[in-house]
């Protein structure tokens, strides 16, 4: 008799370790699941894996191949574009303004962060001498900027490098701040919250509006900015041929001499490999080979001269994730050559929704906007003596005015202080001070200004040195 074997126990599948009865209630589930139901659904896992997989793909193939063209064939191109480019004549700025592009379908159900998903460029139309004498007008728009909360455009004082930007000045000599943006996304801020009340005045602003207002809201920034800044003149260079056509010429003159062919060489390092990472991406989103498959590898590439509007339009219809990163990535490749030149009605948002900022209206209508300021002659040379010029413009008209008039401007100032408004006191204090010497101005007056400096400003003022200002009072005339 032959020996016999032990059988070899047989593993068994024991339901109380972790995760095997889940198991077996998912497995269930599928399984009673009909049949075209379980094909749906991986149908719709295959296609959601292969859609995230193939936009990786393209979207890193489309930026090795938008570095490629930016280094080489762009380049080129441009030297022998611009060489007509030899008159020159100078413009000046009519019209200008911040493009603000927010699409809401952008963003995700329920977030907030829109302005994270915006994107801000600035554009002008431009004033000059045309054909026979004759007054022609030019739009241009430059580089594009991811918009953020903290963003500020008082001191944006260019379009590309070496080409101007101001915004008109009103009669005062200050900057008229102007965004502009489609109707659609101009309707969302004006009917969510801000994503977030943080260093907002208070009560904070209801809508994402109110807070984007409140946001550019900083006359003495721009009274600032404007009085040492002139609006600069904008020096064109044009064809001879098409004077109708002309460029920015420090642009001109950058982009006609701003070719090596050793940029070619990189162009071919980055070419290689941008064409294969391409043709994969293409090949798992269309499932094709062979010559249809470099068909369409290589016909959106004569979309190449405009990449940077082509690839994010073609990655949102495969991921929107991925069109919004390749969106960002392209700007920072394209900042310092993504400009566009048109008729002024062709200009980004040129026909927008504008929302307008003058030192004299918004939140500051009832302090600073009670002032009339004018530019003094000469210009203040720099930032500290235009606020001197601005402290005794105020302070000469609030001596004009009587105790009660002053009693309720500095009584509003410290309100505004007290609820983070705070842009525009330190215009006032000089005010404050010959309010105090004045021995005309009743005590309410003296009471309110003296805590208007204490405790509405950002300054060093004492009990002491306020009665030293008090005691020094010239009696009434």
């Amino acid at each position: 008799m032959g020996r016999r074997t032990r059988e070899q126990p047989q593993p068994t599948r024991d339901s109380r370790l972790p995760g095997r009865g889940i198991d077996r209630i998912a497995v269930s589930i599928v399984e009673r699941l009909p049949g075209p139901v379980r094909s749906a659904l991986g149908g719709m896992l295959q296609s959601s894996i292969v859609a995230l997989l193939a936009g990786f793909m393209l979207l890193f193939g489309g930026i090795f191949l938008a570095v490629a063209w930016a280094t080489g064939p762009q380049p080129l191109m441009d030297s022998y574009r611009y060489v007509p480019f030899t008159e020159r004549t100078e413009g000046r700025i009519v019209e200008s303004w911040i493009a603000l592009e927010f699409d809401p379908d952008d963003l995700p159900k329920d977030k907030l962060y829109w302005q994270a998903l915006s994107k801000v460029s600035p554009c002008v139309v431009v004033e000059y001498s045309g054909e026979h004498g004759a007054a022609a007008r030019r739009a241009f728009c430059g580089n594009r900027f991811q918009f953020r909360e903290d963003f500020r455009v008082d001191d944006w004082t260019s379009m590309a490098p070496g080409v101007p930007f101001g915004f008109v000045r009103d009669a005062s000599g200050f900057a008229i701040e102007e965004l502009r943006m489609s109707k659609r996304a101009l309707d969302w801020i004006s009917t969510h919250p801000p994503r977030s009340t943080f260093m907002l005045s208070k009560p904070p602003p209801g809508t994402a509006l109110g807070a984007l207002k409140e946001q550019f809201d900083a006359p003495l920034d721009v009274a600032l900015a404007s009085w040492t800044t002139p609006l600069p003149p904008f020096p064109l260079a044009f064809d001879p041929r098409h004077p109708d056509q002309p460029m920015p010429a420090a642009l001109a003159d950058e982009r006609r001499r701003g070719f090596w062919w050793g940029g070619l060489i990189f162009t071919l390092l980055l070419a290689v490999p941008g064409v294969a990472v391409w043709r994969i991406g293409i090949g798992w989103l269309s499932g094709q080979s062979g010559t249809v498959l470099w068909l369409l590898t290589l016909l959106p590439l004569l979309a190449l001269p405009w990449w940077s509007d082509f690839l994010p339009k073609l990655l949102r219809h495969v991921n929107a994730d991925w069109a919004q990163i390749g969106s960002d990535m392209l700007d920072d490749v394209n900042r310092i050559t993504r400009f566009s030149a048109g008729a002024p009605g062709e200009a980004t948002l040129a026909g927008g929704e504008r929302l307008v900022w003058r030192v004299e209206a918004g939140a500051y209508a009832d302090t600073f906007g009670r002032i009339r300021f004018s530019l003094p002659q000469p210009r203040p040379a720099d930032a500290n003596a235009a606020l001197a010029a601005l402290r005794a413009q105020a302070a000469a008209q609030v001596r004009a005015w009587d105790s009660a008039s002053r009693t309720a401007l500095f009584k509003r100032l410290r309100e505004q202080y007290e609820s983070f408004a705070r842009g525009v006191q330190g215009v006032f204090t000089s005010a404050a001070e010959e309010t105090l010497r004045d021995a005309a101005a009743d005590a309410e007056a003296h009471r309110a200004a003296r805590q208007f400096l204490i405790f509405g400003t950002a300054g060093n003022y004492y009990e002491d040195q306020l009665d030293a200002l008090e005691k020094a009072a010239s009696p009434p005339r």
